[in-house]
């Protein structure tokens, strides 16, 4: 499914403790056809830890917390990730350290609307896991919110990008787990605190107290760019340490599904990353994210320049929605320069007509150097013509302080004059608050004193165009 260059190989990696225990995983449904939901689960497993189980139970609950199905399913040792396009326990690409892919599958049928949740724990963590209280006493608790709906389809997201397990200490590094969706809902991504597994109560997954984000320098906190996904770190500490990215779909500003990704960082000592060396060359937007900008029928060439001094391998892996389009997809060479240690990356995309769209599309390059690898992520416009080139504007939301106790402004950015209808619901859907405003083009600030109890809520903006943006923000009175 994913274009990897290699242009030669050199292996080198050393770990001071090797675990013994699940590293991750993650459960997404698919919804092609009406009252069919057709359930993955993946796990991500250390080679030299405990095998996993051949077959793997899921439950399945509505909205009230009443346990509707329990489904078995059992490994396929001949099928090959729907997402990822490797086979099933294989090793993850572009990682140092030996972490297997086990997937599982099953469908539920379902011919009652509602919201579900589908739910897998397996006991229990890592003892060598630093930023948890006794995380060997600990389970691992994954979970998939959706919407059954028999007008229409409701697939979750999914993640595009597998995991990266090996970060260097004190290196500012970036990865993207790229969360998208195929039928172009909004998506709102998270860092969220890692569950444990509370029998008896639904939905049986709890935050896990004790919990804390992996030590970082002064700086270099673990964040989610709200834009583009993208985490960033800069760890201080060499050690073992989970992470979970959550991500919430939103349909005409009501939330209709949630997934959650928990997985293992391993920090260790000090190491090269692969460095892109022209990325100042590229347009940023208000947010300073890099962006391209095409014509339908055009092509699109994007050179890429990958610097890394400690080592004469490199690897490179376009990931994201153009580069998986089955008919007209992006495509990758890889060229060597004058300098033995810089490679030049090309691109290269056509998009016809049928790609023209006011939302960028986000393509994540990610380049490894047999320890380490370092993603850089990209926003790609495609305009029917050259009206409004360099001038475009992307619509974008943010809300801040968040958490907030009532008082809170949002960011809007959009590309022309227009009135905006904003909408604020709470965590059962529920309008508890809206109006209309004037925005002006390009960036507005909007002030809220909203008199609100404690909870979580989403704001959401909806444009002339017909078109929504939402953002969550936290009230703690």
């Amino acid at each position: 499914m994913k274009n990897i260059l290699i242009i030669s190989l050199i292996f080198f990696c050393s770990l001071s403790a090797r675990s013994s225990h699940l590293m991750g995983g993650e459960i997404v449904v698919q919804n092609d056809q009406v009252g069919q939901y057709e359930i993955l689960l993946t796990l991500y497993r250390d080679v030299t830890g405990i095998l996993l189980n051949n077959n793997q139970t899921l439950n399945i609950y509505d909205s009230a917390g009443n346990q509707v199905s329990t489904i078995v399913s059992s490994l396929d040792s001949t099928a090959f990730h729907p997402v990822f396009g490797i086979s099933n326990t294989s090793l993850l690409p572009n990682n140092c350290y030996g972490t297997e892919v086990y997937f599982y599958s099953a469908v539920f049928p379902c011919f009652i609307p509602g919201n579900y949740t589908v739910t897998w724990n397996n006991c229990c963590r890592n003892p060598s896991i630093a930023n948890m209280v006794n995380p060997g006493a600990l389970s691992m608790f994954l979970d998939c919110n959706f919407t059954v709906d028999l007008t229409t389809t409701t697939s979750s997201p999914y993640f595009l990008s597998p995991p990266v397990v090996c970060v260097p200490v004190n290196s500012s590094w970036q990865y993207n787990p790229l969360p998208f969706d195929e039928e172009n809902d909004s998506l709102s991504w998270s860092l969220d605190t890692p569950y444990d597994y509370i029998s008896g109560a639904f939905p049986n997954g709890y935050p896990i107290t004790g919990y804390s984000l992996p030590p970082a320098i002064s700086g270099g906190d673990l964040t989610i760019n709200s834009f583009t996904g993208e985490l960033s770190w800069t760890a201080s500490i060499v050690g073992n340490y989970v992470y979970t990215v959550v991500c919430e779909e939103f349909r005409n500003g009501l939330k209709i599904g949630e997934i959650r990704r928990d997985m293992q960082f391993i920090v260790l000592p000090n190491g090269n990353l692969p460095a892109l060396s022209n990325l100042n060359n590229f347009s940023t937007d208000l947010n300073g994210i890099p962006f391209v900008e095409s014509i339908a029928n055009g092509t699109l060439t994007i050179d890429l320049f990958v610097l890394d001094s400690s080592s004469l391998f490199l690897s490179f892996d376009g990931i994201g929605e153009t580069f998986d389009d089955s008919i007209n997809p992006m495509t990758s060479t890889i060229t060597s320069t004058n300098n033995p240690y810089e490679k030049k990356v090309t691109l290269n995309w056509t998009p016809t007509s049928n790609d023209v769209r006011t939302e960028p599309y986000i393509i994540n390059s990610r380049f490894f150097n047999g320890t380490y690898s370092m993603d850089y992520t990209f926003f790609v416009y495609v305009n029917q013509d050259n009206t409004g080139l360099v001038e475009y504007t992307p619509v974008t939301l943010k809300s801040f302080p968040n958490p907030s106790n009532g008082l809170f402004t949002s960011k809007i950015c959009v590309n022309k004059s227009q009135i905006i209808e904003y909408i604020i619901t709470n965590n059962f859907g529920k309008v508890v608050s809206n109006r209309k405003i004037n925005l002006k083009n390009g960036m507005n600030k909007i002030l809220f004193n909203e008199n609100l109890p404690a909870g979580m809520y989403v704001v959401t903006f909806k444009l002339e165009s017909g078109e929504f943006i939402s953002n969550k923000i936290l009230i703690k009175n």
